[in-house]
Parts: structure tokens; sequence; C-alpha cells
């Protein structure tokens, strides 16, 4: 019976993030380049740039598959933030001041990832960038994909428009600025770049409860994920520059006007 109530609950939660999300897709123009890396009989992780709050929109729209969204923990300061967050958005958070605290969160991640078919959405720079460049990546997208033997796909997202600036007014509210971002890429033209899948080999699953040899192991497994992740990153910058040159699309009006 608490079963039946949680999944009644959750598909009236989901209406208003269903709906947003066609209305979003009917006005602007998502190009998908590699969909068929996304596997469909598998749960993946996939790690994503960071340019605006519009992210989870845009990747959910062109993706077209539920992905819990790993967010910071700032964005559930209050009941109805939380709620939002969790019901709404999809996401858990994580606590970068007290690391301690992730403990339930990624209890709660892991028993989401053995589920079939689960995405699980990660922003590996940690914050927006809206510099144009990657900045360099924390390493909790490749702890994930150690620890749950699923693979991490790199997603990058090319040629949104980025809103308001990092120094505005507006850019201080997390609500603000992807509202600003969801209204300043309507009519615009996104492209969304799905790289090859990075697989956790197994004979780099080690045991975090053996000595220190190991745990140098470990350290050294979750960096050579991290940066194989760099690397794929890396490359879909150049093949999204290669094939698409600036235009007069590009112009942001917020990023011109903001404060």
């Amino acid at each position: 019976m608490l079963k039946l109530k949680e999944k009644i609950l959750e598909f009236f939660y989901s209406i208003p993030r269903v709906l947003l999300i066609n209305f979003f897709k009917i006005f602007v123009r998502i190009q998908v380049f590699n969909l068929k890396n996304i596997p469909d009989d598998r749960s993946a992780i996939l790690a994503i740039n960071h340019t605006t709050g519009a992210d989870p929109i845009v990747l959910l729209g062109a993706v077209g598959k539920k992905i819990y969204f790993i967010a910071s923990a700032r964005n559930f300061g209050t009941g109805f933030t939380d709620f939002f967050m969790r019901r709404f958005a999809n996401s858990l958070p994580v606590f970068k001041e007290k690391p301690i605290k992730n403990t339930s969160t990624f209890k709660e991640l892991f028993s989401i990832a053995k589920r079939d078919n689960v995405l699980v959405g990660i922003f590996p720079e940690g914050k927006l960038n809206k510099k144009g460049k990657l900045e360099s990546f924390h390493k909790g997208a490749a702890y994930l994909s150690f620890r749950t033997r699923l693979p991490i796909i790199p997603v990058y997202m090319h040629n949104l428009r980025k809103g308001v600036s990092s120094e505005s007014f507006f850019a201080r509210s997390n609500v603000a600025e992807g509202i600003l971002s969801i209204i300043a890429n309507t009519f615009h033209r996104i492209n969304v770049f799905i790289g090859d899948p990075i697989n956790p080999t197994a004979e780099n699953i080690v045991d975090d409860l053996k000595g220190l040899i190991d745990a140098k192991s470990y350290r050294a497994t979750i960096d050579d994920i991290n940066s194989a992740l760099i690397k794929e990153f890396s490359e879909l910058e150049k093949e999204a520059g290669g094939l698409f040159t600036p235009d007069d699309d590009n112009v942001d009006p917020l990023q011109q006007s903001s404060p």
C-alpha cells in the first residue's frame, strides 16, 4: 500500500517537470550528437559541463529520460526548496563543507544506481562556469563510478546562452539565474555532444578496508578515471568547435544588459 502511494505521489510530482521540459523543447532547438552512447538497458552516470541553471532542463529535453541530479546542499536550505529540489527537480544534496553528511546521499545514490535504466547527472566542475572554457574537475563522478561500477558518459553542452553574468545581482539567486537562463535560451540553438562511456575496469575494484597500499591504488584509480573524463571532454570541446562557428545567433542579450 505504501509503495502504491509513493508511486501515485511521484506521478503527480513529476507532472510540472514533464510539462516544463516539453514546453521548453518546443521553443528551443536542441541538436543531439551520439545519443546512442547512452545505454537503454543499464544505469549510467552522466558528467555534464555546467554553464547555466537551465542545464538540467536542456539535458532532460535532449536525452528524454529520467535523470537524478546531484546538486549543492545550499539549494536545499529551506523546507520549500528541499521539497522542490527533491520532488520536482529530481535532485539529491551534496555537502561540500561537511562531507560526513554525504553518507546518506551516497547510500541513496548507490540504491538508485542498482535499478535498471537509471541515469545520474553530475556537474564535475562543481559550480556554474560562464567563462567559456572548462575548469578543473572534482572527483565525485569518478568516485561514484568506481563505487557503483557504472560507466561515466561525458556530456558537453555547447552554444548555450549564458544568461546573466556571474557578477549580476540576479546571479546571487540560483532560482532567478535558472529562470533567466531558460528565457535567454528560448528560440536558441543548443548542441549536445555525448561522448564514449568510460568504464571502471574489474581489476581496479579494491576493498576500501584494506591497507595503505590498496588505499594508494584506490586513489590512483579515481585519478585515472577522472583523467579519462577530462580527456573525453577536451575531445568533445574540440569536436564542437570544429563543427560550429560563432554567429549572430550566439549574441546573449542578458549578458549584454546585465548590471
